[in-house]
């Protein structure tokens, strides 16, 4: 019923599916940012002779291209997709700040010392994780 609503007025239009929505380049460009940082640190950790300074930028290349979706992507969006955006990036963010509570506390009772770049992978994961269930809630 609520399709025809919004859609049945409006020619050439119908509604997303989950194939349009996980092709979508933000969803890509974050996909690929995580991946890539998930390639690069295990290929350093297994051969270190590789890990040269080029090597070690290489995923800042696809996570600008993150955040350049991202913002050409916000520009186009109705209300609801804004409202999924906003939605997902905020659980990332509250998720990450509570993983940054716990290492600081680990590091702090002298458990795990964590590297300065141990955020960026579990926040695009999170990132991506909130994206997909807030999709769905408002399929």
């Amino acid at each position: 019923m609520t399709s025809t609503l919004y859609y049945g007025a409006v020619p050439n239009t119908r509604p997303c599916t989950w194939g349009s929505r996980l092709t979508r380049p933000v969803f890509l460009c974050a996909l690929g940012a995580v991946l890539t940082e998930i390639a690069v640190q295990s290929l350093v950790k297994t051969q270190p002779r590789l890990a040269s300074p080029w090597l070690m930028l290489l995923p800042v290349i696809p996570a600008v291209l993150f955040v350049v979706a991202i913002f050409r992507a916000v520009e186009k969006m109705d209300e609801l997709q804004k409202r999924i955006c906003l939605e997902s990036v905020f659980v990332a963010f509250m998720l990450t700040l509570v993983l940054a509570f716990v290492i600081a506390g680990l590091d702090r009772a002298g458990i795990y010392h964590a590297k300065s770049d141990a955020l960026g992978t579990p926040m695009m994961f999170f990132w991506a994780c909130a994206y997909i269930v807030s999709a769905w809630r408002y399929r």
